[in-house]
This record gives C-alpha cells, sequence and structure tokens, in this order.
C-alpha cells in the first residue's frame, strides 16, 4: 500500500520541500530547545488566564496536532492551561494494529517531552459520551487524549467508503477498530454529534481548535500541497457542532496547504516545534523517512477571511439556530433547491433527455437539485438522481455549455459556492469558470468569474 507520504508528494505536497531550505533539520542543529522553553518560544495571545484556559483539540490523526496546531498546542500545555485532544481517527493505515498503536505512543511521548515528564507517567481508563466508547488518557488533572479508533480514510478514498467521510456527508455509519478499553463499535452522524456535545459538556473548554474546514475547496481542482479527506470531514464536523456556541469560539489550523506559505515562526518557536515532532517520529517510522514534513516547521496559519474568501462549507442542516459558519440563507447538505438567478428570476432547467444544455425558465419550472458533498466541493444532483450538473472542460471546449450528464467523479462535475454581491458564485471546481445566467438569450454558460449579477444565483429551498 502506498504511504500517506508518497501519496502527498503524487498530489504535490513534495513539490515546496524540494527547493533547499525545507531540508533543514532545525531538531538537529545543536540549539534543540529545552521543554520548557517551549512556552516563552511562542507565547499564548489568549487573554483568559491560563490555568483557567480549557482548550479542546479535535484533529484525525496522531500527528495533525504536532504539525499543525502547534505551536500554540506547545504553549497551551506549557503555560498551565488544561489540554485534551481528541484524535478520531484510529492511525491505522498501514501495519495494523503495531503501527496504530506505534503512533498513539509517539504522540503521549511528545506530549510528555513537552511538559518534561515521562511518558510512563500516561494512565487510560474507559470513557463514554452521547453513547460513544473512547479510551481516555491522562498525564495528570490537566493534560488528557481521547481516541476512538475510527479507521484511517486515507488521502483520496472513495466518497463513497465506510469511512469518516460517508459519516460527515452521507450520515453513514462506520466501525471503529477495537479499542485499549473498548469493543469495536458502530458511529454514525448523530452518535458523533451526540460524542462531541458530551465531550464539551464533560470537560467544559473554553475554545476548540481543529483543521481546515474549506482545504479542498481551494485551487482548480487541488490546492497546492494536497488534501486529506479525514482531515476536511473531521474540522467539518467540529464545524457543524460548534461553531455558534455561545462563549466557545471555535479556530481552525490549515493543513497541507501551507506548503506554498512563507514561513512565519521564529527560530526558537521553528526548534520547538522540530523538536516535539521529532519525538513522535521515533515511533512512527513513515514519518521518520519523510522529509515532507520539514516544510511546515517553521509555519502555523489559521483560515482567516483572506483563506475563507465567502466559501461556502457543505454542513448539515444546522443543530440549533443563530450562527453556523456560513450565511443564514447559503445551501445545506443534503437538500433540494432551484437555482434562481435573481437579476432576472429565473432558475436554471435541465433539457430533456441526458446532454441537453441548460436553459433558463420561471422558478417554478426550474429543475429541482439535491445538493452532495464530495472531493473537492459540491455536486447538484437532478431530484430523480437520474444526472449531476455538469460543464464541458473549457480547454476543449471554451463555449461549451453547461449540461445535466451523468454522475461520476469529475471536477467537471464538482461547484464551488462562494458569496457574492446579491447572491452566490457557482464555479466550477476544475477549471474556476462561473455558471452564467443570459436572460435576453434564455440560456446558461460558462464564462470567466467577475460576480456580475447575471453570475449570482440564489439556492431556493423545495
Amino acid at each position: 500500500m502506498i504511504s500517506r507520504r508518497r501519496a502527498l508528494a503524487a498530489t504535490g505536497g513534495v513539490l515546496a520541500v524540494l527547493g533547499g531550505a525545507a531540508a533543514v533539520d532545525w531538531a538537529d542543529d545543536g540549539s534543540t530547545p529545552r521543554p520548557r522553553d517551549v512556552a516563552r518560544a511562542w507565547p499564548s495571545k489568549d487573554r483568559v488566564p491560563q490555568q483557567e484556559r480549557r482548550v479542546l483539540n479535535v484533529v484525525a490523526h496522531h500527528d495533525d496536532d504536532l504539525l499543525f496546531l502547534s505551536p500554540d498546542l506547545l504553549s497551551d500545555l506549557e503555560s498551565g492551561a488544561h489540554v485534551r485532544t481528541v484524535y478520531l481517527m484510529a492511525s491505522d493505515y498501514v501495519g495494523y494494529p503495531k503501527y496504530m498503536r506505534d503512533r498513539e505512543a509517539g504522540v503521549r511521548a511528545a506530549y510528555a517531552f513537552a511538559l518534561g515528564r515521562k511518558p510512563s507517567e500516561w494512565t487510560s481508563r474507559p470513557y463514554a459520551a452521547g453513547g460513544v466508547q473512547a479510551t481516555l488518557w491522562t498525564l495528570d488533572e490537566r493534560v488528557s487524549v481521547l481516541e476512538t479508533r475510527i479507521p484511517d480514510g486515507h488521502m483520496l478514498t472513495d466518497p463513497g467508503a465506510k469511512r469518516m467521510w460517508a459519516l460527515y456527508a452521507d450520515g453513514g455509519s462506520v466501525q471503529t477498530r477495537d479499542g485499549d478499553t473498548f469493543p469495536a463499535q458502530h458511529i454514525d452522524r448523530t452518535a458523533m454529534v451526540a460524542f462531541l456535545q458530551g465531550v464539551r459538556d464533560e470537560f467544559r473548554p473554553t475554545c476548540v481548535n481543529t483543521l481546515d474546514p474549506t482545504a479542498d475547496l481551494h485551487g482548480s481542482p487541488m490546492p497546492t500541497g494536497g488534501i486529506h479527506q479525514d482531515h476536511i470531514s473531521v474540522a467539518r464536523m467540529v464545524m457543524y457542532v460548534f461553531e455558534g456556541t455561545p462563549d466557545l469560539p471555535v479556530s481552525y489550523y490549515r493543513d497541507y496547504t501551507i506548503t506554498s506559505e512563507p514561513d512565519n515562526l521564529s527560530p526558537a518557536a521553528t526548534r520547538a516545534k522540530a523538536a516535539c515532532f521529532k519525538v513522535y517520529t521515533e515511533f512512527d517510522p513513515d514519518a521518520q523517512r519523510s522529509r515532507v514534513y520539514r516544510t511546515w516547521y517553521p509555519k502555523t496559519y489559521q483560515v482567516d477571511e483572506r483563506w475563507r474568501a465567502g466559501l461556502v462549507v457543505p454542513l448539515p442542516p444546522p443543530l440549533r439556530p443563530g450562527p453556523t459558519g456560513n450565511p443564514s440563507d447559503a445551501p445545506l447538505l443534503a437538500r433540494e433547491y432551484r437555482l434562481v438567478n435573481p437579476a432576472s428570476g429565473l432558475a436554471v432547467a435541465a433539457a430533456s433527455g441526458a446532454g441537453g444544455a441548460l436553459t433558463l425558465k420561471p422558478e417554478s419550472h426550474g429543475t429541482v437539485f439535491r445538493t452532495q458533498a464530495v472531493r473537492f466541493g459540491w455536486r447538484l444532483v437532478t431530484k430523480d438522481g437520474s444526472g449531476c450538473l455538469a460543464t464541458p472542460d473549457p480547454a476543449k471546449e471554451p463555449q461549451g455549455a453547461p449540461t445535466v450528464s451523468e454522475c461520476r467523479h469529475d471536477p467537471a462535475l464538482v461547484f464551488r459556492i462562494r458569496a457574492g454581491r446579491g447572491g452566490y458564485l457557482v464555479t466550477v471546481a476544475g477549471s474556476g469558470a462561473a455558471l452564467t445566467a443570459d436572460a435576453r438569450l434564455g440560456t446558461v454558460s460558462q464564462q470567466p468569474e467577475v460576480g456580475s449579477p447575471e453570475q449570482c444565483w440564489r439556492f431556493a429551498p423545495v
């Protein structure tokens, strides 16, 4: 089986690593910081007193926190905050069960190193929340990790596979691995919501950190650095459950897409991050051999407005009234809509028969589409399931009109939805072209995105 590092390289993540500077091993340069220097290298900017700060990290795999949430993670560990990290995935993509257990031991060793403690000081016990069982490891009353062991989804697993993506996108049930303190169990989206809510109620966090829910919504279609479906689906579940909760801020940390960003950490913070990750790699030979990770040592980036750029994240209907992370009138996952151009009041209508060009008709006669979350964006499926909204390859057919065609895994059938002026821009993942209404001709075309009224759409619920 191909390793996740080789897969990452194949999708572009290795490109920035071959540049030269990324080959420096900061952990071996003779200036590795002492564990207690970590907090001073990257002080927390949070105004909550550290002894009252309760940090809940929710990530996919055993290393995501060390690579992408650090050095904030290390600062929290060092500064007296209560820290709990939830690993939803088993980190078992190869060599089960030894590799999984080794990676679990690796993060415990790294956390202990950051605190100047011994890995042998960790203790485990059974844990349950919302009807889901897990294993809780504690180093002391402040520091703990929680594991549910959902099997890895690998880099680009079929979205229909019974993995975390299917749980998030379709509400499907996945079977976990056996845990240290629990037997294998089935978890669906409802159970995952109850579990995360139960962890929140028991741990009482003052903030939540996770990965980037927009990671696959950038690039045409693959963002620089690549993506991991597990990262995205975990981040979206966190967004779904916690976004908008009063007095509980959620921070989203970018992952592989920081590959092309400039370094932004001080030398001391970089060395601290690298030193802790090196402790982890002693338990993960795949990470030990790879040079890919080193490009991420000197940088950390959170999702901000520049990066988000108005993108609508595919999320299920909200759990409660109030903010969800998307605009209030944004489309929801697995719901039916007509696509209406507000400037003309006309809706997209599919011609009878596969491959027919789209036209514009009065809203009541528009085609009803059902939304799906797929890799790189949204898919719009006709209500009867007979086809998906699609566009020809603009490189081959620059004037090719959008159609409804057979559903398949193809960037030409995947769209990004982004808030615009007077509606939502619907752009093709594979090209960036925008769906454009021509009320005069009664047609729909794909044109370069300019944000004009002809390119703005309203998702009218059915």
